[in-house]
């Protein structure tokens, strides 16, 4: 409430005040006046213009105190309109924290999920996991222990020397692969894609008529940018032909194309350089 507001409501307070101060002299003045005249009748007709006066006055401190009352319930509405306003952005600030709150814990469970794949090579036998690994034979009495980003390179460059002399089957061969490592692998897998699908879905538009699409996109392309900076090159070629497959063309690959998650990934790494046409122009963007 402003300073001039302030003193309008002083002064309308103190005029109604003063009317009805008047009215009560007036009337106590009356009774004393009138108290021993024996032609009270005739006497008071003489005042009947301060009696209209009088009713007037009464009339005037109602329409005021009406009006002082409208003015009050206006504040309030007022006050209450405000206080809603702020609720909503306390309750959208909620809304993000929830959201930031599941998200980083995602990612924060992404990494727990890199750093727990393991690849052990001892004598003639390997083990991914929790699976048993055959190595090939020239291999025998090598031992590789490798963990997090260096297993998916180390895989990587096993399933790109069985697909690139492949024309037409080399989702099989991907599969196949996987299979093998699918214990941690399809962890990973549907992990990353939980968390793409979370910020796809969140609604950001909180209390706002002014929201683009444009707008949205912006907000949720930051936070998939955010993940695309946690995922190494060989993750990537791994999630690329991953949502080739069965396992993620129908769900992961439109989210992939949708925010541009392959715009950094080393196209020349692939087993094939047309295999990229398989994905929409948009999973390339930069």
């Amino acid at each position: 409430m402003t300073k001039i507001q302030k003193d309008d409501d002083k002064n309308l307070k103190n005029l109604s005040i003063g009317i009805v101060i008047l009215i009560i002299i007036g009337w106590i003045a009356t009774i004393v006046i009138l108290k021993d005249k024996p032609n009270r009748g005739t006497f008071g007709d003489m005042f009947g213009s301060i009696n209209a006066i009088y009713s007037g006055l009464a009339l005037a401190g109602i329409i005021i105190t009406i009006l002082l009352q409208r003015k009050e319930l206006k504040l309030q509405r007022e006050e209450l309109k405000e206080t809603r306003k702020e609720f909503q952005i306390q309750n959208e600030t909620l809304k993000i924290q929830r959201f930031e709150n599941t998200f980083f814990n995602l990612l924060s469970l992404h990494h727990k999920i890199v750093e727990g794949i393991d690849f052990r090579r001892i004598e003639s036998k390997s083990i991914f996991g929790k699976l048993a690994f055959q190595e090939d034979e020239e291999d025998d009495g090598a031992t590789i222990m490798l963990t997090g980003r260096d297993v998916f390179k180390l895989l990587y460059d096993r399933l790109y020397e069985d697909m690139k002399y492949q024309e037409d089957d080399f989702l099989e061969t991907y599969l196949n692969h996987y299979e093998k490592s699918q214990a941690d692998f399809g962890h990973y897998f549907r992990n990353l894609y939980r968390i793409l699908k979370l910020v796809d879905t969140t609604d950001f538009e909180f209390g706002s008529s002014n929201w683009t699409k444009e707008k949205l996109y912006k907000i949720k392309y930051g936070y998939t940018s955010i993940v695309r900076a946690q995922i190494s090159d060989y993750e990537l070629l791994w999630i690329f032909y991953n949502c080739l497959s069965p396992n993620g063309i129908e769900k992961f690959k439109p989210l992939i194309e949708k925010y541009s998650f392959f715009k950094n990934i080393p196209q020349g790494k692939l087993a094939k350089k047309e295999h990229s046409g398989l994905y929409n122009a948009q999973a390339f963007e930069k």
